[in-house]
């Protein structure tokens, strides 16, 4: 039975190698989703990816921001169509003193061979320049097509104060850690056995999963922005150890969790098989 076992995980794994085979859990979100402007723009940004599916636009919006678009690069568009809410320079005919836009809307297309132009691999850069005020701002997206059931419809641009993260960012508790933790282990059994490699885009996407999880992200969301299926986040957790639902013990807070336990906390020892 073990060795079944183990084969079943194999197979597993040689399959979700392939970026695209994966499936996609559908998020519980609505279809408006908030991201924050420094995890897309400045020394500390981490990324977004934006999924479009066939016939489901998806927009990025900054009005909450107030912020104005001047200009918008999509490295490749044989895959993808752009409009915005105004005028920009290369979309459309307006005066200079007119240019500007607070939303931008993508539409997924057939894909058009483009001479000279070599198609994105995984996914396509988007850069977006804003203004507000005196003060230039610039985004960056990674669009890719989507697959099943549309998630969302928009992306919405927010605020980054002191107040608003202090609102928004999600409180890590024993059962987020503990799921992180089982997900890193779980990568490693993986990583042993040589199912998966540490310089794929699925170990990259389990990396950002295990660091959402470990900072108190509810797990089916965590997982569906990361781009990983529940399906595949049970199977590690399951290699990672763990069997049945666990109690935290009492007055076991965060910081205890991390200091007690002798393992590296779940990102570290993930980004330590990165290097």
């Amino acid at each position: 039975m073990k060795a079944k076992y183990l084969f079943g995980f194999s197979l597993l794994f040689f399959s979700a190698s392939a970026p695209l085979v994966l499936p996609i859990q559908t998020a519980t979100a609505g279809i408006v989703r908030q991201v924050q402007a420094s995890q897309v723009s400045g020394e500390k940004a981490t990324g977004q990816t934006v999924k479009v599916w066939a016939g489901h636009g998806v927009s990025i919006s900054f009005y909450r921001t107030e912020e104005v678009i001047k200009k918008i690069w999509l490295d490749d568009p044989s895959k993808f169509v752009i409009d915005v809410d105004g005028c920009l320079e290369g979309l459309g005919r307006c005066s200079t003193e007119g240019t500007g836009a607070g939303l931008i809307h993508l539409r997924r297309i057939e894909t058009v061979k483009i001479p000279g132009l070599p198609q994105a691999t995984y996914g396509t850069h988007l850069t977006v320049i804003t203004e507000s005020g005196s003060t230039k701002k610039s985004y960056h997206f990674r669009i890719v097509p989507g697959t099943g059931k549309p998630e969302y419809s928009q992306l919405e641009i927010i605020g980054d104060s002191s107040n608003d993260r202090e609102l928004r960012q999600p409180k890590a508790d024993y059962t987020a850690i503990s799921d992180s933790k089982y997900i890193a282990k779980g990568m490693q059994f993986a990583l042993s056995k040589q199912w998966i490699t540490s310089d794929t885009p699925l170990w990259e996407r389990l990396t950002k999963l295990v660091e959402l999880r470990s900072l108190g992200e509810e797990l089916t969301i965590a997982a569906s922005n990361a781009g990983v299926s529940m399906k595949l986040v049970e199977k590690l957790m399951l290699m990672g150890g763990k069997r049945l639902l666990e109690m935290p013990p009492r007055s076991l807070n965060t910081q205890q969790v991390n200091t007690n336990n002798t393992q590296p906390t779940p990102f570290n020892l993930v980004v330590e098989k990165k290097r």
